[in-house]
């Protein structure tokens, strides 16, 4: 007997065969779905091929199992409603001159993270976080959907609206994690980071 989910997700990782969901709406594990089977149409397969790590899409989805979540699922109909987009770089060792003085701020105050405003102008933009590395499994967390990253969003809305664009680095010493959290997709400072890293 199948079973069959019908909820928003989080697009997260691609592999060769699998696209990976987070479902954001019930707080369910992230699922692997497959990203070409014979009987989707090309509608279907066209939606398929254009999600990017990110993008929250409301999906209805099939397993051929009902008692195993980490089963191999298959999409049966996709709509994309928010083309955020999410980039993770490791050794990412170029950055900005606000991340040194959040070092100095979170050093200073005893704390293992801080969080600046980042401007256009005279207008926010968006929010950089620095924190000292927290693992390897964390870093996969955020790559997996494991680790939420609901909560900045949300924050993002207050000077925006999706579509945003969030940038994930971690120094090649694995000392820091520097999170650029954008309002708006294809800012220069995003273009900046992504170029340098």
């Amino acid at each position: 007997m199948s079973q069959i989910i019908e909820s928003r997700f989080r697009v997260f990782e691609f592999d060769k065969n699998d696209v990976l969901l987070s479902d954001i709406a019930d707080n369910g594990l992230p699922v692997h779905v497959n990203k070409a089977r014979e009987e989707y149409d090309d509608s279907l397969q066209s939606k398929i091929g254009e999600l990017e790590p990110g993008h929250v899409i409301e999906a209805e989805i099939q397993s051929e199992s009902v008692t195993r979540q980490d089963d191999i699922w298959k999409f049966l109909e996709i709509e994309v409603i928010n083309e955020t987009v999410f980039h993770f770089i490791e050794g990412a060792d170029n950055y900005s001159y606000h991340v040194d003085e959040l070092i100095k701020k979170f050093d200073e105050m005893g704390e293992e993270a801080a969080r600046t405003t980042i401007s256009s102008g005279e207008e926010p933009i968006g929010f950089i976080t620095v924190s000292e590395d927290k693992g390897d499994k964390f870093w996969r967390g955020l790559q997996s959907g494991l680790n939420t990253h609901e909560f900045d969003l949300k924050n993002l809305e207050s000077i925006g609206e999706p579509p945003f664009e969030a940038i994930y680095t971690r120094t090649s010493n694995k000392e820091l994690m520097i999170f650029y959290h954008f309002a708006q997709k294809g800012t220069k400072p995003a273009e900046a980071v992504l170029s340098t890293n």
